[in-house]
């Protein structure tokens, strides 16, 4: 076993650096993400020592030769791999660049940190030679096994719990389409329900099913609260009835028979709120206000917590009680790929809805982490606006974006910049550049403005609206310049749209033909043939005489 980086490197210079005469030791000749895989599968295999990765080195213990400049590249490549997709980040301890004769190579230290490991969210185990992605059973099981040292939910407690709510979400389990051994309930008493979910006896099931308080807080049309109730046993805000109780008490305030709250972001909006709230303190002391059109969700975080409010763009999560994820990930509570911040978003947005917020005050030792989500009539002017970015984009995740830098409108780009990371950058980059896009980016400024056709639709509910006189004459004169400057002079109904900030419906077609049609009557432009028109080319001015010069060269010729 290897215990130090001094005796990998006299092995290297022994000739006898092999990876099958140790246990804790695997050789790369070079790094790709894919290796990570490799990580999470050793790192649950091995649970009691360190281990070491060396990338530069073959299968047989040759150093690959590589130079100071590729370990210093490769060393910030893994390091950025490693903050991005390994989960926990504690597994790894160290990245170190070493080098002998041969070459160089890099050092990656990690061990298990009391907790299941994954990369890219999925966690992996070693079989053999190979390595496969672990089900459900055996994530909990290894879950179950570990001492989760920073995994509250995963520590030891008896309580006295609901047993109807156990059986219900055995039932809710064993109805969910999965191959996994672990939802076969049939015929199982609660006892043995939690046993095989390996949650018998833990903070886990005193959250879900025990003594752990919760509040509703109702309020009137007049913001009084009217209702404040105490609930036991968390699993009370994951079941449907107490969705139906959300939705009806919003429908009775508003005199409405349609659903006030999408029912995809209520859902993922408490699960999220079970899942992470601090249980150490307080037993999370989660809290859910009702009001006439809104609902707030809120519930005590850890401090780290406050790095992911708002990032519905991002896939990013830290997850401090684990056991407890799991168990809702295995009835399907929470979403599997980590998408739970941007599907509230998502849903807000396709049903006409304020966007939601998330809002973090300073309680004492910990913060308390409230989501605000907004119900309500439909806003139609929303839903047109997000169907006019569905007719530009083919990614809804662009059109998403493209929304929420509409309905930020204000802000400077550094200031939600924070909202967006991993894969969503790239796609946030390309609609902030996108002449044809909703918005207009002044890098200098670093701001942006909306569209004209965005603020008439956003003004007016319509798709188009007439130039008034001095819109219309400082378009004109921009055209002018930027045609001269770029297209000789040339300009067509579809660039004059690009260049007044209009959009591309028939009513904008209709609006930008029209106006071209006014200019080549009033001899501002020529019409070359259809479709295309020119402004006339500057007339030069003739040179002005002075009379007097003139006749003194002609008097001092000889």
């Amino acid at each position: 076993m290897i215990k130090n980086i001094v005796e990998i490197q006299e092995k290297i210079e022994e000739g006898t650096l092999q990876e099958y005469t140790t246990t804790n030791l695997e050789l790369k000749k070079s790094w790709s993400q894919a290796v990570g895989k490799k990580i999470s599968a050793f790192a649950n295999n091995i649970l009691e020592s360190p281990i070491w990765l060396c990338i530069g080195i073959d299968d047989n213990g040759n150093i690959s030769g590589h130079n100071e400049s590729w370990a210093k590249n490769t060393e910030e490549t893994i390091s950025q791999h490693l903050n991005q997709y390994l989960d926990p980040q504690i597994t790894c301890s160290s990245i170190t660049c070493h080098s002998n004769e041969s070459g160089w190579f890099i050092t990656v230290l990690y061990e298990n940190p009391g907790a299941v490991v994954y990369w890219n969210n999925k966690a992996y185990k070693g079989i053999g030679t190979t390595t496969q992605e672990m089900n459900p059973a055996e994530i909990m099981k290894l879950t179950v096994a570990l001492p989760g040292l920073t995994d509250y939910s995963a520590q030891k407690y008896v309580d006295s719990l609901d047993k109807n709510s156990i059986v219900k979400f055995g039932d809710i389990i064993r109805g969910r389409k999965t191959d996994s051994p672990i939802i076969n309930f049939q015929s199982l008493d609660p006892d043995n329900i939690l046993t095989r979910l390996g949650i018998k006896d833990t903070r886990t099931s005193h959250v879900l099913f025990g003594s752990v308080q919760y509040r509703v807080v109702f309020y009137d049309k007049s913001g009084n609260p009217v209702k404040n109730e105490t609930r036991n046993g968390l699993f009370g805000m994951l079941d449907e009835s107490f969705i139906i109780e959300i939705q009806s008490w919003s429908k009775s305030q508003l005199n409405t028979n349609t659903n006030p709250y999408p029912e995809k972001a209520i859902k993922e909006a408490i699960a999220n709120a079970v899942a992470h709230a601090a249980y150490v303190e307080k037993s999370g002391d989660i809290i859910i206000e009702l009001f006439t059109d809104k609902m707030c969700i809120s519930n005590l975080c850890m401090a780290e917590s406050v790095y992911f409010a708002n990032k519905w763009f991002s896939r990013g999560h830290n997850t401090i009680n684990r056991t407890l994820m799991e168990i809702l990930r295995i009835g399907g509570f929470v979403d599997e790929l980590g998408r739970g911040k941007n599907l509230i978003f998502a849903e807000s947005l396709r049903h006409g809805k304020r966007p939601p917020e998330v809002l973090i005050d300073k309680v004492g030792r910990y913060d308390r982490w409230r989501l605000n989500l907004y119900g309500g009539a439909k806003n139609r002017i929303q839903l047109r606006l997000l169907n006019r970015l569905r007719q530009l984009y083919s990614d809804e995740q662009k059109v998403l974006i493209a929304n929420a830098l509409v309905l930020w409108n204000g802000s400077s780009v550094s200031d939600f910049k924070p909202y967006v990371d991993g894969d969503s950058s790239g796609l946030f980059a390309e609609v902030i550049a996108d002449i044809n896009g909703p918005i207009f980016y002044n890098r200098k400024k670093d701001s942006f403005y909306l569209q004209r056709w965005v603020r008439v639709l956003l003004g007016e509910g319509k798709d188009s609206k007439q130039l008034t006189p001095s819109e219309e004459a400082s378009l004109q004169a921009f055209t002018k310049k930027f045609t001269t400057d770029y297209h000789d002079r040339y300009i067509t109904p579809k660039q004059l749209r690009e260049l007044a900030g209009m959009g591309n419906t028939s009513a904008e077609q209709v609006l930008s033909s029209k106006l071209l049609k006014k200019w080549s009557d009033s001899g501002v432009v020529k019409k070359e043939r259809r479709g295309l028109y020119r402004f006339p080319e500057p007339k030069k001015e003739k040179p002005s005489v002075n009379l007097k010069e003139v006749i003194k060269q002609i008097l001092v010729k000889p």
